[in-house]
C-alpha cells in the first residue's frame, strides 16, 4: 500500500460494496481502516456468495474490504455505541452508508458524531441523495447507478432486455470518487482546522457516468441508443468477430490511421476504392466497411490479430476474458492487477484501486479480515482493559 494517508484513522459503519469501497481505497492509500460491523452476521455482502465458491473467498467481500481491520459492536446498545464514539474522539474520517432510520437509532448522524470530534470527515453515501420523495430510499449499484440514470437504456438494444452490468460499476465508481472528496475535505481541513460532511449517491455516480449523453439530450440533441453490430455509426470504432470466434475492438477515431490500418489487413485495394477514400465516404458507406471487415477479421484467429495489430499506429483491444487480464503483461508490469496476501491461506490477484503516487506501484496488499478479528485489539488501542473487554463481551455489546 501507499503513505499518503498514513496517519489517518478511518471508522467505517457501511455495507455491501459502495461506501466499503472507499474504505478500501483509503486502505490502499495507507489510512488505517477499521471497520464496524453488525454482532450478528458481520456485513451483509460476507454472506453474498457465489454459486460454487462455497469456503473460498467471496469477491463480493473482498472487492470493498481488503486492508481493513474489523471489529463487531451492538450499536444498538449504548455500551456498544459508546465503544464507537471512544474511536470516533479520535479518528480523521467516518464513513457510513446506512439509511436515515437506522442512523438516527444508532446515534450516528453528523450532529451525533461532529459533536463529539469537531474536525471529523463525516463521509455518508445514499442511494438517490438527501432531499425528495426517495431520500429515505435504499439503493443498490445496478437499479440506483445504472438503470435510473439512463446507462441501461442506453445499453439496450431495440426490444431487447437492457444488458446487466459485468461487474459494480456505480459502486466502484461511487467508492473511489468519495474517497477523493475524503481526500478533498482532509486537504481543507489542514489548512484551516474545519470538518467536513461528505456526501455522494448512487444515482449522482450514474448521472456523471452518463454526462454525454445527458449533456447531449440536454441541448437538443437526438440520443444514440446502442446497435447492433452492422449498424454501427462508424465502422471503425466497432468490434470485429475472428476466426476461431473471439473479438478485436476497433476505436480509429482519428483518419490519419487508415491508411496504417489497411497494411497493418495486408489489404491494400481498399485504400484505392472509392467509398473508402476518406471519412466523409467511410461514413456514407459504413454498412459496405463493416461487411468488408467482417470477412476480413473472420479469416485469422484471435491470437494472430494480436500479434498483427501489436504495431498498429490507432488504438484498438483484444476483447479480454478476466484469467487473461490477470496474466497480461501490460496489467502486470504496470501493477494494476497486485498480488492480495490471504491469512492462512493462498494469495490471489486483483485489480488495485486507480491511483498512483511516486511513481511507485501499490505491491503487494493484504486481503479483507475475518468478522470480529480486530475487536479487542483496536478497543485496547482505545484505552480499554481485560476486564471492560470481557464485560462488554459478556453483555453482548461487542464480539
Amino acid at each position: 500500500m501507499y503513505d499518503v494517508m498514513s496517519g489517518v484513522r478511518v471508522i467505517e459503519v457501511a455495507e455491501h460494496t459502495f461506501v466499503p469501497a472507499a474504505g478500501m481505497v483509503l486502505a490502499d492509500w495507507g489510512a488505517d481502516v477499521v471497520k464496524v460491523e453488525r454482532i450478528q452476521g458481520g456485513d451483509a455482502s460476507r454472506h453474498l456468495q457465489l454459486p460454487g465458491t462455497d469456503g473460498l473467498l467471496n469477491p463480493f467481500f473482498e472487492a470493498a474490504n481488503r486492508g481493513k481491520r474489523s471489529i463487531a459492536l451492538d450499536l444498538t446498545q449504548e455500551a456498544g455505541r459508546e465503544q464507537l464514539y471512544r474511536l470516533i474522539a479520535s479518528a480523521d474520517v467516518f464513513l457510513t452508508n446506512l439509511r436515515s432510520d437506522a442512523r438516527k437509532k444508532m446515534g450516528i448522524e453528523p450532529d451525533d458524531l461532529l459533536k463529539r470530534n469537531p474536525t471529523l470527515i463525516y463521509a455518508r453515501g445514499t442511494g438517490y441523495g438527501l432531499h425528495g420523495a426517495m431520500a429515505d430510499d435504499g439503493g443498490f449499484d445496478y437499479p440506483s447507478s445504472w438503470c435510473r440514470s439512463g446507462a441501461g437504456y442506453m445499453q439496450a438494444l431495440v426490444d431487447e432486455m437492457p444488458p446487466k452490468q459485468p461487474a459494480s460499476i456505480g459502486d466502484l465508481t461511487g467508492g473511489v470518487t468519495l474517497a477523493g472528496a475524503v481526500a478533498a475535505a482532509l486537504f481543507r481541513r489542514e489548512r484551516t482546522g474545519k470538518g467536513a460532511i461528505v456526501d455522494n449517491a448512487l444515482y449522482m455516480v450514474g448521472t456523471y457516468l452518463m454526462s454525454q449523453p445527458l449533456l447531449a439530450t440536454g441541448i437538443g440533441m437526438p440520443t444514440i441508443p446502442n446497435h447492433a453490430q452492422m449498424d454501427a455509426m462508424l465502422a471503425l470504432a466497432n468490434n470485429y468477430r475472428t476466426r476461431d470466434g473471439r473479438w478485436i475492438a476497433l476505436c480509429l477515431l482519428v483518419d490519419k490511421w487508415w491508411p496504417d490500418f489497411v497494411r497493418h489487413l495486408e489489404r491494400p485495394d481498399l485504400l484505392d476504392d472509392p467509398r473508402f477514400a476518406d471519412a466523409a465516404g467511410r461514413y456514407a458507406n459504413r454498412r459496405a466497411l463493416i461487411e468488408a471487415l467482417n470477412e476480413i477479421f473472420a479469416t485469422r484467429d484471435y491470437a494472430d490479430w494480436c500479434q498483427r495489430l501489436a504495431t498498429l499506429e490507432g488504438v484498438w483491444a483484444p476483447v479480454q476474458s478476466p484469467a487473461e487480464v490477470l496474466r497480461d503483461e501490460q496489467a502486470l508490469v504496470n501493477g494494476f492487477v497486485s498480488q492480495v496476501d490471504v491469512e492462512n491461506g493462498d494469495p490471489y490477484l486483483a485489480g488495485v484501486s486507480p491511483a498512483q503516487f511516486d511513481e511507485q506501484t501499490i505491491g503487494t496488499l493484504r486481503a479483507g479480515p475475518a468478522f470480529a478479528q480486530h475487536t479487542d485489539e483496536v478497543l485496547r488501542e482505545s484505552g480499554l482493559g481485560d476486564s471492560q473487554l470481557a464485560a462488554l463481551h459478556e453483555a453482548g455489546a461487542i464480539k
